[in-house]
């Protein structure tokens, strides 16, 4: 039923002459097309906030001419403030799983960026060691994941977060991450390319941890002892930055 209704605003929005592709809920105008998530399109159009743990983040704390690698770029709405924030020049590297989202993403990303500094891959961020993965397609454009048994969904490629790390000049970099509970395994997998990290924007997910809070305590409790601090926690989505002392 709720699908229905946000259907119907849309569709009357549409008849009313209003826009309905673009919306600026950053400040930034972004482009998402009638064929995506109408739920995303919908909260777009009530002028709802957008991932606004992040958004604030990223403006608060996010350094202009910072690199940056995002993992789970959506439809790059969020990416498009990151680019404004560390400028033209600087890399930036986004993840996005599924294709429809990664060009759509991708045309949000390169918003206001010089030539060839944003790379959007089609790819999943897997620990397994398999070269492709099923990707589930979930009900809306934020909970796609690693299928799970059982599961049924697309076939996509994996990288890794020190692949996407070899493709940044040296030194430090920020990292976004929103990867639907694949955190807990790059956390464990990837101290080396942690050590470059000056800024870690996360969101966790307690829900789909097999022990919930705990698994999640346990995950801030690794963050922190690979050299990290907490600067804010606004529910899930945790921002870090580099302690002073330690790499990066």
């Amino acid at each position: 039923m709720k699908k229905l209704r946000r259907r119907l605003h849309l569709w009357v929005l549409e008849r009313l002459g209003r826009e309905t592709e673009i919306f600026t809920p950053h400040g930034i105008p972004v482009r998402v097309p009638a064929s995506s998530d109408p739920m995303v399109r919908y909260n777009l159009a009530r002028g709802r906030p957008y991932e606004a743990p992040e958004a604030e983040m990223v403006a608060t704390y996010l350094e202009p001419g910072t690199p940056v690698i995002e993992l789970g770029g959506c439809m790059g709405i969020l990416s498009a403030l990151v680019r404004r924030t560390i400028g033209p020049e600087a890399r930036h590297i986004i993840v996005e799983a599924l294709p429809d989202l990664a060009a759509i993403c991708e045309e949000n990303a390169t918003i206001g960026a010089a030539r060839g500094k944003t790379t959007v891959i089609c790819a999943a961020v897997d620990y397994s060691g398999a070269e492709s993965i099923t990707f589930a397609v979930a009900r809306d454009a934020h909970s796609g994941h690693i299928a799970r048994s059982g599961e049924t969904g697309v076939t996509v490629p994996t990288t890794r977060l020190s692949d996407l790390a070899r493709q940044l000049p040296e030194g430090p970099f920020a990292l976004l991450c929103d990867i639907e509970g694949a955190e807990t395994a790059l956390v464990d997998t990837e101290k080396e390319s942690l050590q470059r990290v000056s800024l870690f924007i996360l969101e966790t997910h307690p829900k789909l941890y097999p022990a919930g809070q705990i698994a999640q305590r346990d995950l801030m409790d690794k963050i922190e002892a690979a050299g990290f601090e907490q600067l804010k926690q606004i529910a899930d989505v945790i921002c870090y930055r580099r302690a002073k002392g330690t790499a990066a």
